[in-house]
């Protein structure tokens, strides 16, 4: 049987069995060696997701789970979207949020970065750029009123493709349906503790649990109740 092409990268599920697809290949997280039945017809993938990474240390892990709690936070996890859930509007007046993005931004371990002025976009590429994965965000900042086409195009565009987008700028934008208007905390977070933490290694455990069907938001394992979780797995793929 020959591949099913797919439109983009990102997570695919196949008969319950998740994949991630990004580079030239595709990565399970249950332990099977099965091939994933999809090939993307997409040229370039723009994360590199660390598959192979290490658990996060618990420190960072407990970190990460008071940060999640953010808005802000929830919407630039590495996972994909339901549609009408894919497209959000955070007020940045004083643009002081990009350093936080860029550090968040790490949670789906770019290539090329994807926080980015709205202005530097004309149509064709943002429809490009929407078009790439389901799982790696575009950030899209400094949004005027001046921008409003744009935004009001990108809402059009989130109805059909994959790609989660985050726009931030002036309040006096409308956020045009179905993009979401949401707050913000983050700030309350020193920059350096978000500077600190592994965000890829936290990005790839939040991934291997969404494909495993675990809840992203529970504490870190310790070392026995990962041992007996990983024989049980070995047990139900031999």
């Amino acid at each position: 049987m020959s591949d099913q092409v797919i439109s983009h990268y990102g997570i695919h599920k196949n008969q319950g069995v998740a994949f991630l697809h990004q580079g030239r290949g595709s990565s399970n997280f249950v332990g099977l060696k099965q091939k994933s039945p999809y090939v993307v017809e997409q040229k370039f993938c723009n994360h590199n997701i660390p598959t192979a990474a290490p658990l996060p240390d618990r420190i960072h892990w407990d970190f990460f789970l008071k940060i999640l709690k953010d808005p802000l936070v929830q919407v630039l996890l590495p996972v994909p979207r339901p549609d009408g859930k894919k497209l959000y509007y955070v007020d940045d007046a004083h643009d002081d949020l990009s350093l936080y993005l860029v550090l968040l931004s790490k949670l789906s371990s770019p290539i090329n970065k994807i926080v980015q002025p709205i202005w530097t976009f004309k149509t064709e590429k943002l429809q490009q750029e929407m078009s790439q994965s389901n799982i790696q965000p575009l950030i899209l900042t400094q949004t005027t009123v001046k921008q409003q086409k744009v935004v009001d195009q990108v809402s059009k565009l989130s109805a059909y493709e994959p790609r989660t987008v985050v726009i931030t700028g002036d309040p006096d934008v409308i956020a045009t349906k179905p993009c979401v208007r949401i707050a913000t905390r983050i700030r309350d977070f020193p920059l350096e503790d978000l500077a600190q933490v592994a965000m890829e290694g936290l990005g790839a455990a939040v991934i291997r649990r969404y494909c495993r069907n675990e809840k992203i938001d529970a504490p870190m394992e310790d070392r026995e109740t990962r041992r007996e979780r990983m024989i049980a797995e070995r047990k139900l793929t031999q």
